[in-house]
């Protein structure tokens, strides 16, 4: 059982912070505000933060090799510059699919970035809408733009992360609140399908992270709390979090040993955000266990 321990809270207020990002090379995290429309940075020498804003829904980001960065926005994918002041169209996922959006995405061991979608759960003010049908879906974009429908019927797209050179990926469903396991071949076509973990944890399963022995590290929101998976699905430990509803997380730090976590505010009780004013917080850990870089976009 490994060990980690919350060292900090930084104090961002998001709506629904997700897709935390590490940037190796200038050491800084990257992550988005859903609700608050907007991209932040933290440069972890001095623990500074900058906001900006962005167009329309961000649900996630991730570097690109050569420079700038992908944003995954409502209905369309963007290059963008960092800072994110300038947009370019990389695709348009779901043309066909209006009454769906963005939530999920990441870049695997290949450099190629992998989308997930879901029935848009916002309003266009950005206040809640339920979902009614697993209308959602994953994609696989390669280098040059191009993509491929890879599994369709999802709920709620959450959880990407790949082990074995990315030949077995991760994906979740939060609607189902299941992870399941993925062979691929060297294109990224699926080619068998297994179940991860035997019954859920508490919460429901969200972002994740993996770390050097190949264990898999799961925001479990509504239930406040990391959950560490082991390579056969067994929970390993759980990590208790200052904030209800964690989202997603990323390794970081010089030695990828710090554990940056996003969280949500967003429709928390009243009463509960005057108990605990730091729902929305990012949470930093810090682990006994090496983690994995981000990787970054060929494209």
């Amino acid at each position: 059982m490994v060990q980690a321990e919350v060292i900090g809270t930084i104090d961002v207020a998001n709506g629904v912070g997700e897709g935390p990002c590490w940037d190796d090379r200038s050491r800084m995290l990257y992550w988005v505000d859903i609700t608050g429309r907007s991209v932040l940075r933290l440069v972890l020498d001095s623990l500074s933060i900058t906001r900006w804003s962005v167009p329309d829904f961000p649900a996630f980001i991730v570097l690109r090799e050569r420079h700038g960065a992908v944003v995954g926005l409502r209905d369309t994918i963007m290059r963008v510059e960092l800072p994110p002041t300038t947009f370019a169209p990389l695709c348009q996922l779901e043309p066909d699919r209006p009454a769906n959006r963005v939530n999920e995405g990441k870049v695997d061991p290949s450099g190629r970035l992998w989308i997930g979608t879901m029935q848009d759960n916002l309003n266009p003010d950005g206040s809640e809408r339920t979902i009614t049908a697993a209308t959602g879906a994953l994609y696989r974009v390669e280098a040059n733009g191009s993509f491929s429908r890879v599994l369709d019927g999802i709920g709620l797209s959450n959880t990407l992360a790949w082990v074995d050179d990315g030949r077995t990926m991760y994906f979740g469903d939060s609607g189902a609140n299941r992870i399941r396991r993925y062979r691929l071949d060297s294109h990224g076509d699926v080619t068998a399908t297994e179940e991860f973990h035997a019954a859920p944890p508490a919460g429901v399963c969200d972002g994740s992270a993996i770390d050097a022995d190949g264990y898999l590290w799961n925001a479990r929101f509504a239930a406040g709390r990391l959950v560490r998976f082991a390579p056969d699905g067994r929970v390993d430990c759980e990590i208790g979090l200052p904030v209800s509803n964690p989202t997603s997380c990323c390794f970081g730090g010089s030695d990828l040993r710090s554990l940056f976590v996003t969280s949500a505010r967003f429709a928390v009780p009243a009463e509960r955000l005057s108990t605990n004013p730091r729902e929305g917080a990012l949470v930093v850990l810090r682990t006994a266990v090496t983690g994995t870089p981000s990787m970054r976009y060929a494209g």
